[in-house]
């Protein structure tokens, strides 16, 4: 090893050594994790969404409503098959 590349590497070998951060180390710092709490926070701050409204499973479909009668109706307009008619 000569020239500038060689002390390149030798200022590199000698800060991995001592365990210290130096410019040539091109590691990731370490991630901690994230509760829940936080994930919802950082979720809805890079995609807001009306907080008003929420998630009702009906017949496995997924339908965003603000209650529960709401969503009922929402099932109903989608799917008026299911709607049985007197005779």
């Amino acid at each position: 090893m000569r020239g500038r590349n060689g002390m390149l590497m030798l200022a590199a070998m000698m800060a991995a050594a001592a365990g210290g951060n130096s410019p040539f180390m091109t590691g990731y710092p370490e991630r901690r994790k994230l509760s829940d709490e936080e994930m919802k926070r950082r979720a809805h701050a890079l995609n807001p969404v009306d907080l008003t409204k929420h998630e009702f499973i009906i017949k496995g479909e997924k339908i965003m409503a603000s209650n529960k009668k709401t969503a009922m109706k929402i099932y109903a307009n989608r799917h008026p098959e299911s709607k049985k008619r007197k005779k």
